[in-house]
């Protein structure tokens, strides 16, 4: 079923505390949020407060995006692996606890990942059982490797995990393939964002050169039937607004944190009304 709740990522690249961030997004028009869920970052507070801040400004948490420095491990035998397990294993408890229903998860960091293997296989799988316990959804995202994708799902099975397709991964690493249409029975989350085909700029809809009628189509087509969820940044790499690009190459230089949500805002509204 189509739902046209506007949906906003909780960190967008401007280096705010989370209650601001969240006022803002809610501010701009926004109904619900994605969250990041790890066991600590910077500009992010414990958990359990993560969740209330959304509460605190009406914003449904429509899902939110496992942490995954440190998934190349889960692909190796050693400790290292098992350790970082736990702590994924932990955070996908905590998500039950607090109602999240849906958690976003990497199954590789870098375009050289370990290679897929048994190890890996079943740490990932250990991940779903204990995500089908706490009533949460695992929604494994395309991206810089789609084949360990392709190839993880035919091993897991469609009946027991999902996908999280995310439209920038699509159109910048592999545009000849259609991540939407292949995954379509089993698409949980959505990450939408543009760029030029270059990089993986994670823009504003409408500021690269996505096919968006190609991906509202193909979203459509789909079973997904959750928000269609936003998750831009503007290039800023620290506390300072310190920009990692040149003027002439960031179309956001010098725009602060309202004016960029207020025009995210307006971009979804189009792309909800097939209006690109």
């Amino acid at each position: 079923m189509f739902d046209p709740t506007p949906a906003m990522a909780g960190w967008f690249g401007y280096p705010l505390e989370l209650d601001d961030r969240l006022r803002l997004i809610k501010g701009a028009g926004f109904k619900a949020v994605l969250l990041w869920w790890a066991v600590e970052s910077e500009f992010e507070p414990p958990v359990p407060q993560k969740v209330e801040t959304a509460a605190k400004y009406g914003l449904k948490v429509e899902n939110a995006h496992l942490q995954f420095a440190g998934v190349n491990s889960l692909w190796q035998d050693g400790p290292e692996g098992e350790h970082y397990l736990a702590e994924l294993i932990g955070l996908i408890a905590e998500a039950g606890v607090y109602g999240v229903p849906r958690l976003v998860v990497h199954l590789t960091r870098t375009s050289t990942p370990p290679a897929f293997g048994e190890p890996g296989f079943s740490r990932f799988m250990r991940m779903t059982e204990a995500a089908e316990r706490c009533g949460v959804t695992l929604a494994f995202e395309n991206l810089k490797v789609p084949e360990r994708l392709y190839e993880f799902v035919s091993r897991a099975g469609t009946g027991r995990v999902g996908v999280c397709f995310d439209s920038g991964h699509n159109h910048y690493v592999c545009p000849e393939r259609r991540i939407c249409r292949d995954f379509a029975p089993i698409i949980k989350a959505v990450h939408l964002h543009d760029n030029d085909g270059t990089r993986d700029a994670h823009n504003i809809p409408g500021d690269g050169t996505e096919d968006w009628a190609l991906v509202r189509r193909e979203l459509i087509d789909s079973a997904y039937e959750g928000a269609w969820s936003l998750e831009i940044e503007h290039p800023l790499t620290d506390k300072f607004g310190k920009s990692l690009l040149p003027e002439k190459d960031d179309p956001y230089f010098g725009m602060g944190p309202e004016e960029y949500l207020d025009r995210a805002f307006a971009a979804h509204k189009r792309l909800i009304d097939g209006a690109f």
